[in-house]
């Protein structure tokens, strides 16, 4: 009979932040080594990963390992193709170059009738204004084609034209979107594994702000959300966990972006599931059959951004996950907070407490 103890892989991690540190954290009760290529040696998943490699030892980093993954894709570019040469990298490259460049993603939407807000390629960013200001009547959303994460590179856009002419100084390709006056945004966790079985969580509720996430919780039950991210699953023939965020308009979903990994949205499943994106994230690359996606009790999430102040009274409220990083600065994830509830309400009322207690004096991003 087979036996999980049968293989004990080395599984190395591209990247040492957040997500793989807990990635780490949840493959503990697992027989695996865990493997970081990062350059910086204080960086959470470092702090608990059996070897960290430096950037310039990459190749001994891939060779050592059965498995390659990676916790963010705007990072180490010659690791993940020399892991990708190697038959090792999971998610495959073709998902990270789709990320590399956004308008690829924008366009791969639409090439599979993958529903996205309405969208042009602008080469630079003088053409970037012309295009909003001819297509969307000076309203819109402009976003720099290369490393956009977390609001990075993105310029909202109502009207103000004037107020961005310095964007014609960007030699660089851009994606001109239309504003979507959203009623909420949404997200759902996907995982495919080896064999093409796709799981999915329960979608969860997202707030955002300045292009950041502040909170979500769920969950809140929409198929089309659902079958938008198996489908993209499918069409990328995609193995591991996946992160599809979503903006809901009139009951229509389109999709705003995809990350091709664990995702921040996907935190409360540490608490709210069984099994969480984490754990999942790892049975799909190495091979062991995924377990179960149903919620234990509605959960939710609050990140803790720019400050290491959150005052004891939060733990009445939720558990704390602290990341321990060694700076903080303005917007960064410096840990989150989870909340479990009898219902949706309860859990919504203690984030509201949670976001009182951390950020008294409001959001500062």
């Amino acid at each position: 009979m087979y036996s999980i103890l049968d293989w004990k892989p080395k599984v190395g991690i591209l990247g040492g932040g957040q997500l793989g540190w807990m990635m780490i954290l949840e493959g503990r009760r697992f027989p695996f080594t865990f493997y970081v290529l990062e350059s910086d040696k204080s960086a959470p998943a470092c702090k608990i990963a059996d070897k960290c490699f430096s950037p310039e030892q990459y190749k001994e980093f891939v060779d050592s390992s059965d498995i390659v993954t990676f916790e963010f894709e705007h990072v180490y570019d010659k690791a993940l193709e020399y892991a990708e040469e190697s038959g090792k990298l999971l998610p495959k490259l073709n998902t990270v170059e789709l990320k590399r460049e956004r308008y690829k993603e924008k366009i791969f939407y639409k090439e599979h009738n993958l529903p996205t807000p309405r969208f042009f390629i602008a080469n630079d960013g003088e053409e970037a204004l012309k295009i909003l200001k001819e297509e969307f009547n000076g309203v819109g959303v402009l976003k720099e084609s290369k490393g956009g994460y977390d609001g990075k590179g993105q310029y909202f856009i109502r009207g103000d034209i004037g107020k961005y002419e310095f964007l014609k100084n960007k030699k660089e390709k851009f994606v001109v979107e239309e504003y979507v006056n959203f009623d909420f945004e949404a997200s759902v966790i996907v995982v495919r594994d080896k064999k093409g079985i796709i799981v999915n969580y329960p979608p969860t509720f997202n707030y955002n702000e300045k292009g950041i996430l502040v909170y979500n919780y769920g969950p809140y039950y929409n198929q089309e959300i659902v079958d938008i991210g198996k489908k993209l699953s499918e069409e990328l023939d995609y193995i591991g966990t996946m992160g599809i965020e979503v903006f809901v308009v009139n009951g229509k979903v389109l999709i705003n972006e995809f990350a091709p990994r664990v995702h921040n949205t996907g935190h409360y499943t540490l608490d709210g599931a069984f099994i969480s994106q984490f754990e999942q994230h790892l049975r799909a690359i190495v091979g062991i059959e995924l377990g179960p996606t149903s919620l234990i009790s509605p959960s939710g999430m609050v990140n803790i951004l720019g400050t290491d102040k959150v005052p004891h009274e939060v733990l009445r409220y939720g558990k704390i996950y602290w990341y321990s990083k060694t700076e903080v600065r303005k917007r960064r994830k410096m840990g989150h907070v989870n909340v479990v509830g009898n219902n949706l309400e309860e859990v919504k009322q203690k984030i509201d407490k949670i976001i009182e207690l951390i950020y008294p004096n409001g959001l500062d991003l």
